[in-house]
């Protein structure tokens, strides 16, 4: 599983994590991506607040967490590294 943060509140800097323990202090979760799915948590009123630079910022994210995800899977499927590889070449 992966995790899309941000810290800051007005403009915020997006990351991913790779569980829970790995979020900073005072970071908010956006998105918890897992190789099958994502789901994203923005509120109405962060989503009205948010520049549209930020928005398309954390769908960046969102999807480069959810290829990691895959990533892990195939790698934890005995898949390997030139699975995880060619699946991000792929943009699967």
């Amino acid at each position: 599983m992966q995790l899309v943060y941000a810290t800051g509140q007005r403009e915020r800097d997006f990351r991913i994590a790779e569980g829970r323990e790995s979020v900073p202090a005072g970071a908010r979760v956006y998105a918890t991506c897992t190789a099958d799915a994502t789901v994203e948590d923005i509120g109405e009123v962060t989503f009205q607040t948010m520049t549209d630079e930020e928005f398309y910022e954390l769908r960046a994210q969102a999807r480069e967490a959810r290829e990691r995800a895959r990533a892990v899977r195939a790698a934890a499927e005995g898949g390997g590294a030139f699975v995880g590889l060619l699946g991000k070449i792929l943009g699967r």
